[in-house]
């Protein structure tokens, strides 16, 4: 149980009413069900929920505090309230203190000090554990990694040879950080080189050669990697994520692929190896990025949408092939208008060949 005037102090909100009510946990507000209950309000669509007079304790954003509710914690910014809130009430998931007697470590590899290791967990030759990191259950570590401080690694979370994990990093369930990027060759220019050429399908595939990637991956610090999300070594340099970058689940960061710090990459998003995203790039979810492509700093990528060229700073793209946001929207109106204009063609066409008729009547 938490005392609402120590939930305000953290979250930096005013509190009114009797800030010494308790409260356990922190909900929706049509889920609210008592006084140990602290309802979150996003916005003021909710209101209308928090007038039924059931709701005791709320955190509500400023404007709309005017309501039938005893104890309220009025805020500015009620998303990133949302974001503290959270951490007051976090609920860490469990790994038991120590190195669990199912986890292998290589007698090679250094572990530090106050950090976690849950069963089945491997840690290879050679590699580096930071202080209070916690690897929950079947992680697997190659040789040579490091990982920095405080990170938290999921239960089935693998991470290759050599690669490099900074501090404060989580990477969530069943993540493979390291695999080899997918790189191959014909002996011969293939069907690809040729339909970039002449535009047709002119040589074939007959035999496949593999490029191994003898490069690594490299983690900045705080960076947060979702479930099964899959980020492919360099061929012979590095992958980087950028600091304070965080990815969703699902995504594939090809090999040799530089993401820079703070960018928001959200679930499904391909991108083809050696293609370069600037800092603070959004990437909406099932985008599509191909390889040797650059997107410029700040840029916004809508869901869904396929990058075709380079895609300059600040820029904001949709569609398939994506264009900018203006240039696009433009075209939307146009094409929402043209069964109209079509009717109207055809309507004074109609009329052209009435008068038309009138003074030329058919034989």
């Amino acid at each position: 149980m938490r005392a609402l005037e120590e939930i305000a102090k953290f979250i930096g909100g005013e509190m009114r009413g009797d800030g010494s009510v308790s409260v356990a946990r922190v909900v929706h507000p049509a889920v609210a069900q008592g006084a140990s209950d602290l309802a979150f309000v996003l916005s003021s669509e909710e209101a209308s929920v928090l007038s039924s007079g059931r709701i005791l304790n709320a955190v509500v954003p400023a404007g709309i505090e005017n309501l039938p509710i005893p104890n309220q914690i009025v805020v500015s910014r009620p998303r990133l309230v949302l974001a503290k809130l959270t951490e007051f009430f976090e609920r860490p998931v469990h790994v038991a203190a120590g190195i669990h007697p199912w986890a292998a470590i290589d007698p090679t590899a250094s572990v530090g000090e106050g950090t976690s290791i849950g069963p089945f967990c491997w840690v290879g030759p050679n590699s580096r554990v930071g202080a209070r990191c916690r690897l929950v259950a079947n992680v697997n570590l190659g040789a040579e990694v490091t990982i920095g401080e405080d990170s938290l690694l999921h239960a089935g979370v693998c991470i290759g040879d050599r690669c490099e994990i900074g501090s404060r990093v989580t990477i969530q369930p069943n993540a493979t950080i390291g695999g080899d990027g997918f790189a191959f060759v014909t002996p011969e220019p293939g069907s690809v080189e040729s339909v970039r050429k002449t535009g047709e399908v002119r040589n074939f595939n007959t035999h496949i050669v593999r490029i191994n990637s003898l490069g690594n991956v490299v983690i900045e610090d705080d960076v947060e990697i979702g479930a099964g999300t899959c980020v492919d070594r360099g061929t012979l340099g590095e992958t980087r994520i950028g600091h304070g970058s965080k990815l969703d689940n699902l995504i594939q960061v090809g090999h040799n692929t530089r993401i820079g710090s703070n960018c928001l990459i959200v679930a499904q998003v391909g991108l083809g190896g050696s293609s370069t995203v600037g800092d603070r790039v959004v990437l909406g979810g099932q985008s599509g990025v191909p390889d040797h492509v650059s997107l410029g700093a700040d840029a916004v990528i809508y869901a869904r949408s396929g990058i075709v060229g380079p895609v300059p700073e600040k820029a904001a793209m949709i569609g398939i092939p994506a264009l900018p946001l203006r240039q696009f929207m433009e075209q939307e109106v146009k094409m929402r208008r043209l069964p109209n204009l079509i009717k109207d063609l055809q309507r004074q066409m109609a009329s052209l060949e009435e008068k038309l008729n009138s003074l030329f009547p058919p034989k």
